[in-house]
């Protein structure tokens, strides 16, 4: 009697995460080098003056690195990061953006807090930091930045959504309005921490760098936690709108219960507190910074405050009637301030806090304010919205300069101008990142960028544009885009706010045809304009869930001619198929899984079969040596796209040989019930079945 194995043949490859490091070299020269064969290098422009193929490695995120083909030619990227975005636009698509706070670890691993939730990143975050990574700036407004990933927790956007964020040396802590304390390692998956009561209204967080206490300020109280943000406990009912750490002490500024408004301090790692409270201040005090030697500057609506500490005790307070807003204030640590006091209003400087003079940027809003080193870095927005770029002030300059031309507009990580370019995806650790205003691969009309994989292994790419900006085509000054083909590899896409993920940049602008062949193609804000087709008719984007994140997805079966190499799943298990809107349904097979798409057009998801089942077997030896035989099969797909395969030897089967039956009788008894009869050949006395849907 012949042995029966039923089963789908499908292997999956476990995709590796290729780790990109060092510095960046072409073909394997270092591109400090200067020159190699075809391409010369002038910071920031690796030119590509030949056909290549070039293959192009290494890590990138201060925007010295930008590949600009002069030519037709290949380019193999292999566990390249170049990200162009560190020049700091930070507009979101309906507006400004706000953050409310952000907290780095010093290693380029950053959190912010935004309205609707936590965001963190991992590059190309701009200069917007404290040198204090554990300082908290609890007035400073940092705006969006497109190079942001949404965190685990998301809240409903409210003007209250506001909340703290500080590394606390081993993790990042995070005090939420009206939501407790929440710690993270790596900024992406936060959990609950331990309070004693329920703190609501937190405000803001900061740290002893020494010890490592946190003290965090809310309108219910001043709340300690001494092991680093795992556990809190109310100190004082105090309460509190702001709170930093400097001269060997903690404080805060607010009122309590019944009381005008004051300040606060501790010089016991927030154990015990004194309070100063000002019988003449009008309204709250909610914006505190350090000045440095015990100086301290808090602000409200009513103006600012300069208070000066010693041993304990406040041995000078003085007021300036300037309104203090909620936009940001910075101290050169001697004293000197810079603030934006307001939409619109500019910069204010200020030597003391009491006398503030008007700068001659006076017509911008300005949301970011840090001194850093010897010099006042300033970020904002003009009254129409544009980016300022960064306003730079050495504290003994008499005037600030700006950083970048054409209002902060940035350069792509890749230039194809209008030359044919064949990017080809070699690993899964690559990341092109474009600047402001511009796309992360810039392609102009006349242009054309072609995607394919390196082989069948692992091959993913992901590519951000700048705000008005795509991922691969046109940026807000350059909005029209060339064409593209994707034949291959996997592509997570994109856009700046404001503009497609492929496709022209910001506004109605002409743009070539988008063709998709094969691959995986992720559009992040599902827009590419023009609509895509496979060249012949409309293609739709179809998701296969069910797969293990960075899965090697092999897919059998597909529409047509529809490259498969390269395809990785996501970090949700899932791949992105650009297949034809179909007028009827289509069955194909991934993930060791059969597969049905429903008809008609739209993004659809690939609907999960089970697989076939062999109910009953009979077998009919004939006088030759030959076999008949007759399976009754229970499947969802017609048993005219089942392929029994044969072989004597298992081996055979599992590596993908054997000899394909076709079946000489198929009939339906019922619902998705078939008789299938096919004739085995002579054999000696056994030999192995494996039915496959085709």
């Amino acid at each position: 009697m012949k042995s029966f194995v039923q089963s789908l043949l499908v292997s999956a490859l476990a995709a590796t995460a290729g780790g990109a490091a060092g510095a960046v070299s072409v073909n394997g020269t270092e591109i400090s080098a200067g020159s190699g064969d075809g391409w010369t290098y002038e910071a920031p422009a690796v030119r590509l003056t030949g056909s290549g193929p070039y293959v192009v490695s290494g890590t990138d995120v201060s925007g010295k690195t930008i590949l600009c083909a002069e030519t037709d030619c290949s380019v193999v990227v292999s566990n390249l990061v170049l990200s162009n975005a560190g020049s700091g636009y930070r507009l979101h698509g309906d507006g400004i953006g706000l953050a409310l706070a952000v907290a780095t670890n010093g290693t380029g691993r950053a959190v912010a807090v935004f309205p609707d939730g936590l965001y963190h990143a991992s590059g190309g975050i701009g200069t917007v930091f404290p040198d204090d990574p554990a300082a908290a700036y609890c007035s400073q407004v940092f705006t969006w930045s497109d190079v942001w990933d949404p965190s685990n927790v998301s809240w409903t956007p409210h003007e209250t959504n506001s909340a703290a964020v500080v590394w606390a040396g081993g993790r990042f802590v995070a005090a939420r309005f009206r939501g407790g304390f929440m710690v993270s390692e790596d900024g992406a998956e936060w959990r609950a921490a331990e309070w004693d009561g329920h703190p609501v209204n937190l405000r803001a967080v900061a740290r002893d760098p020494a010890s490592g206490t946190l003290v965090a300020a809310s309108t219910e109280g001043l709340w300690r936690s001494s092991d680093g943000g795992l556990s809190w406990a109310q100190s004082t009912n105090l309460s509190a709108y702001a709170v930093v750490r400097s001269d060997g002490l903690f404080v805060a500024v607010g009122n309590s219960k019944g009381a005008p408004q004051g300040v606060f301090w501790s010089g016991d790692g927030g154990a015990t507190w004194r309070a100063r409270y000002f019988s003449d201040q009008n309204g709250a005090l909610y914006i505190l910074v350090a000045g440095g030697d015990g100086r301290f500057l808090a602000g409200g609506p009513s103006g600012w405050r300069a208070l000066r500490l010693e041993n304990g005790e406040i041995v000078s307070d003085g007021t300036a009637s300037m309104s203090a807003s909620k936009f940001a204030v910075a101290s050169d640590g001697d004293g000197n301030y810079v603030a934006c006091a307001g939409e619109g209003t500019g910069l204010r400087e200020s030597d003391g806090g009491l006398q503030w003079t008007r700068s001659e940027v006076t017509n911008s809003t300005f949301c970011s304010i840090v001194f850093r080193g010897e010099a006042f870095d300033a970020e904002g927005v003009t009254s129409d919205g544009r980016y300022t770029g960064e306003m730079l002030k050495d504290r003994f300059d008499d005037f600030w300069h700006g950083r970048f031309d054409d209002c902060g507009q940035g350069r792509s990580a890749l230039l194809c101008g209008t030359n044919a370019v064949k990017l080809v995806v070699a690993g899964t650790g690559n990341r092109l990142v474009g600047g402001p205003y511009v796309a992360g691969v810039s392609v102009q009309p006349g242009g054309a960028l072609e995607l394919s994989a390196a082989d069948a292994g692992p091959a993913a790419l992901e590519v951000r544009g700048g705000c008005y900006g795509s991922a691969i085509g046109g940026g807000w000054f350059d909005c029209s885009s060339g064409s593209f083909v994707q034949r291959g590899a996997t592509l997570f896409a994109r856009g700046g706010a404001g503009a497609p993920d492929i496709g022209p940049g910001m506004g109605s602008s002409p743009a070539g045809p988008v063709t998709i062949l094969g691959g995986s193609l992720r559009p992040y804000g599902g827009w590419i304009d023009p609509a895509p087709s496979n060249g012949v008719e409309a293609v739709r984007c179809v998701v296969v869930k069910g797969l293990a994140p960075g899965e090697a997805a092999q897919l059998a079966n597909l529409p047509g001619d529809y490259g498969t190499d390269g395809i990785v799943a996501d970090a949700n298990g899932c791949v992105y198929l650009w297949l034809p809107e179909a007028a009827e349904s289509f069955r194909f097979i991934a993930g060791g899984s059969l597969r049905r798409v429903a008809a008609g057009g739209g993004a659809a998801d690939a609907e999960t079969l089970p697989d076939p089942k062999v109910e009953t077997a009979a077998f009919a030896p004939a006088e030759d040596g030959s076999m008949t035989v007759t399976l009754r099969v229970s499947s969802p797909v017609e048993a005219e796209a089942l392929a029994p395969v044969y072989a004597t030897d298992l081996s055979a089967l599992a590596a993908g040989g054997g000899s394909r039956l076709a079946p000489s009788r198929v009939e339906r008894v019922d619902d998705d019930e078939y008789e299938v009869s096919f004739n085995l050949p002579a054999a000696a006395d056994s030999g192995f079945l494996v039915i496959q849907a085709k």
